[in-house]
């Protein structure tokens, strides 16, 4: 099932995104008056396809991209009506315009979908905390200003910026890293007095941008509060321990053996030190005692550690949850000027990381390829309509940055082609086009095989 919502995810995601890039190519040529021959999304034998007035619209089998084809002698015979309106007679001007309007509607699409996002509003668990771990940096800032590290604390902003959930608090430090700032600043709300103090120059040293397993939030000294869920199961996966046993979805645990447990995370430390022991599991259902032996599973975390496996989720209602999450909406000209700053944020944050991608101070393991992409949106798509537009404008972002590029087969490297025409007045040879495209397609295949590698590992170590 999960495999099958990452292809589904993934013919979703990219076809989007593919279909916008290519009606931007389109599009422009048609203001141009310049005949477009084929519209493509995908490569290769055509799944569907109509012939238009003079555009063949075809959905090709293979979902890696797609094209637009124009009329030009330099690709074949073109008749003496059409070749007024072919793409190698127009002006430099007019085919700088058509090739770079693919990644600039991609650009504008992504603004477009964060703004969305934030008019339906995001969700997420508050940024409070009520523990600091021992030997941090947070711990050591606490001790500055005696502070109680054992009392409820909210994060309000990071070097200023207000956050509302702790995704905001990670992309602010994600955000520092890719910035190589040496500290980061807090402003920290107590939960019991509802005073504000600020947390200055807080360390990032012991955080690695190469690290994305690596819990940031842990290592600066972060515990986020634990919301106290009943233990009243979910989910229970077929064929699992809990299933086996006869347990099901609405049973309340009491005990694991002769441990009484209250909350979920009582009972996932009790469960997680028994790998494949056979317990005693004390539950209720309809007001009724019961006791099943459950004969717990086992599976090994990427530390190595063997970990007892039960089998099911907890119940989740929207009243426990309420109080600890926070829902941001926005009116429609402060979605849009939020989904400005957001797409703005992450065009800055991406190019620094290819900068530094290119110099080495980035590992190339940070890349993802197809299947990464496939996982994550078939993830996004079953995680809800935030989690996919979130998903949709930063991939759509993404194909536009890259097309930009200045890299020969690229449209990016079209651009450089013409700007340079532009400057001298003639078109760039076919001689220096021809190893340009050699050396681009190189690149290009060399990195797509390092992302399927990452994509490989990163699956394979789950």
């Amino acid at each position: 099932m999960t495999v099958l919502w990452s292809v589904l995810g993934f013919i979703v995601v990219m076809g989007l995104i593919v279909t916008i890039h290519e009606w931007g190519h389109y599009q422009v040529a048609r203001w141009f008056n310049i005949k477009v021959t084929t519209f493509s999304i995908g490569f290769g034998k055509s799944l569907y396809e109509k012939q238009g007035s003079e555009t063949t619209f075809k959905i090709g089998i293979i979902p890696l991209g797609g094209y637009v084809k124009f009329v030009d002698e330099r690709e074949g015979e073109v008749s003496e009506a059409d070749l007024p309106r072919a793409f190698n007679r127009q002006s430099v001007y007019k085919r700088f315009a058509v090739v770079a309007a693919g990644p600039i509607i991609n650009l504008l699409f992504a603004w477009f979908v964060f703004s969305v996002m934030y008019l339906v509003g995001v969700s997420g668990p508050k940024p409070i905390f009520d523990h600091v771990n021992p030997a941090s940096p947070l711990s050591e800032a606490f001790e500055k200003q005696s502070l109680a590290n054992n009392q409820t604390w909210s994060v309000v902003s990071v070097d200023g910026r207000p956050v509302y959930h702790w995704q905001g608090v990670h992309q602010q430090i994600l955000q520092g890293l890719v910035d190589e700032v040496k500290s980061i600043d807090l402003t920290l709300e107590s939960q019991k007095s509802g005073g504000l103090f600020l947390l200055k120059d807080i360390p990032l040293d012991g955080l690695d941008i190469n690290q994305p397993k690596q819990n940031w939030l842990k290592v600066l000294g972060f515990k986020p509060y634990q919301i106290q869920l009943p233990i009243v199961l979910g989910d229970v996966v077929p064929q699992s321990a809990a299933a086996l046993a006869g347990l099901k979805s609405g049973d309340k645990i009491l005990r694991v053996g002769s441990e009484t447990v209250t909350y979920w995370p009582e009972f996932v430390t009790a469960v997680r030190a028994k790998p494949e022991q056979a317990v005693e599991i004390t539950y209720e259902r309809d007001h009724a005692e019961y006791v099943a032996v459950v004969k717990l599973g086992k599976v090994q975390l990427s530390s190595g550690q063997s970990v007892g496996q039960f089998g099911a989720s907890v119940q989740v209602s929207e009243a426990v949850l309420k109080p600890y999450m926070n829902h941001v909406q926005y009116g429609v000209s402060e979605a849009f000027l939020q989904g400005f700053q957001r797409s703005l944020d992450l065009f800055d944050m991406s190019l620094v990381m290819m900068q530094r991608m290119f110099f080495g101070n980035v590992s190339l393991e940070n890349l993802s390829g197809p299947l990464s992409i496939a996982n994550y949106s078939g993830q996004a798509i079953q995680s809800g309509l935030i989690s996919f537009l979130s998903l949709l404008g930063l991939l759509s972002l993404s194909i536009g940055i890259l097309n930009l590029l200045p890299i020969p087969i690229l449209d990016g490297g079209h651009l450089v082609y013409y700007l340079i025409e532009m400057v001298k007045g003639s078109p760039v040879s076919e001689r220096v086009m021809s190893v340009g495209q050699s050396i681009g397609l190189a690149l290009i295949v060399g990195l797509t095989f390092v992302a399927l590698f990452n994509d490989v590992v990163r699956i394979s170590h789950g």
